[in-house]
């Protein structure tokens, strides 16, 4: 994804406060029974001419939580970290 560590954690914060906290190579997110990490990692910047875009890797892990749960939780999370574009 277009985004910096930074960049997510302040998006999972805005959408779900303190459901959010750190994990050692990137976040937890708790909201009712289901936990979701997310292990992000920073990757070279995408260039395009002049502009430069961060780019990030995240892997997501349904670490608690019936499927259905998850994949509600996910659909938030997606909502959560979409930015404007076309």
């Amino acid at each position: 994804m277009s985004s910096t560590p930074a960049e997510f954690r302040r998006a999972l914060a805005q959408a779900f406060a303190a459901a959010v906290s750190e994990a050692d190579d990137g976040l937890l997110l708790t909201v009712d029974e289901v936990r979701l990490h997310f292990a992000l990692r920073d990757l070279p910047p995408r260039q395009i001419g002049a502009l430069q875009l961060a780019r990030l890797q995240v892997d997501i892990t349904v670490q608690t939580g019936l499927p259905a749960e998850a994949e509600a939780l996910l659909a938030r999370v997606d909502r959560a970290t979409q930015r404007g574009g076309g």
